[in-house]
């Protein structure tokens, strides 16, 4: 997943999702802040952090999520949570009762990341360090990381990520600490297979009711006007120029890609002269692959404004995605205009996952005058 190539990139980055900017003046911390981390990404894959099985739960085990969400053991012998559904795209967390682990693969030995939990920042890391300790944590609450490269402009192999991460109750009295851990596993493995499906919509808007036509490159150029959406970021708005959606089975892990089209209106002092709908051939949305847990999609989106010839609304982009409500986008650009909004809708409740204001409708004059942006993303849903 690389990041937008500018001035400031980290920054503008942030800054269009609801993820917190980490300030690059920040003084480095203690390279393991709260103390050391035992559940890191080398011990995992090494078999060196085990899974701890003290009981059968046939449902949860058998659900998709229950291998990657499970009560393991660090090589010193502590019991935590373990989530590993972010595994293949270098990130894993692992909380107890009293700290949360964070352990991810840095794109350089020289990397330097920041961290921030539910918008605030809490520690900027020396380089070279690619794992956190949080031990400023309360049982039973739910908190979301972020880690961010705080040298992005430099590398673009740098990538950030976020994970929702619950910290687990005390055990009971009397009740065995890694039962308990299992047991609150499993219930989090019940929640993850709750909603059947989970749909990534990708849509392109143009937040004024009507903008100028160019002076160039369409058929109807100054003096006359193309309408737009007159809306927002909002999910729930019917008005778009294209929409594109995945709707994700869990069950059979498969892809129904869904392709709208929105019409286009062109006005001259204040009546409809034109209309026309841009064909939907070029767009949709696939299945790149799956595993136990989860489903890789791309998605494309190509519609050209019926009445402009030089131009389109052009990108495409891949997201990982698993059960366990984490995602992440790994590659894709798009052309900078119109809007660009990519949401997620799962169990009733919508993520916001990419945010990108137009540049100019000047880019319906022609793709030379329109920038080519990177989608970056990642977090949980």
């Amino acid at each position: 997943m690389r990041l937008v190539r500018s001035t400031g990139a980290i920054g503008l980055a942030l800054a269009t999702t609801t993820m917190l900017a980490l300030p690059a003046h920040a003084e480095p911390s203690s390279p393991q802040a709260g103390g050391g981390v035992e559940f890191s990404i080398p011990d995992i894959r090494s078999g060196r952090v085990t899974d701890v099985a003290t009981f059968s739960v046939k449902t949860e085990e058998s659900a998709p999520g229950a291998q990657s969400l499970a009560a393991a053991k660090s090589p010193t012998g502590t019991l935590a949570i373990l989530d590993r559904s972010m595994l293949s795209q270098g990130i894993t967390s692992a909380a107890n009762t009293s700290f949360v682990d964070l352990s991810w693969e840095a794109y350089a030995k020289t990397a330097q990341y920041g961290i921030s939990r539910d918008g605030k920042v809490i520690a900027s890391l020396a380089a070279g360090v690619s794992n956190f300790r949080d031990t400023s944590v309360v049982a039973g609450t739910s908190y979301r990381y972020n880690v961010v490269p705080l040298d992005a402009d430099t590398d673009a192999k740098a990538r950030m990520w976020s994970m929702n991460v619950r910290v687990p109750v005390a055990p009971a009295t009397g009740e065995d600490s890694a039962r308990s851990l299992q047991t609150q596993a499993a219930s989090e493995v019940r929640v993850m297979a709750a909603a059947s499906t989970t749909t990534v919509t990708w849509v392109t808007f143009i937040p004024q009711s009507r903008i100028d036509g160019p002076p160039v490159g369409c058929d109807y150029g100054s003096g006359y006007q193309y309408g737009g959406d007159g809306h927002g970021y909002d999910w729930t708005s019917p008005s778009y120029r294209t929409a594109v959606s995945a709707v994700i089975d869990w069950g059979s892990k498969s892809v129904n890609g869904n392709v709208s089209i929105g019409t286009t209106h062109v006005y001259r002092n204040g009546a409809l002269v034109a209309q026309k709908t841009a064909a939907a051939n070029d767009s949709g949305a696939k299945k790149m692959g799956s595993g136990s847990n989860y489903v890789d999609v791309r998605m494309v989106t190509h519609s050209g404004n019926p009445f402009c010839h030089l131009n389109a609304i052009d990108g495409a982009f891949s997201i990982h995605l698993t059960q366990g409500g984490n995602y992440s986008i790994f590659s894709g650009n798009h052309r900078q205009m119109p809007n660009h909004y990519v949401y997620i809708y799962n169990g009733g409740r919508v993520t916001d996952v990419y945010k990108r204001d137009a540049v100019s409708p000047l880019c319906l004059a022609g793709s030379i005058l329109c920038e080519l942006a990177n989608f970056y993303g990642s977090g949980s849903f």
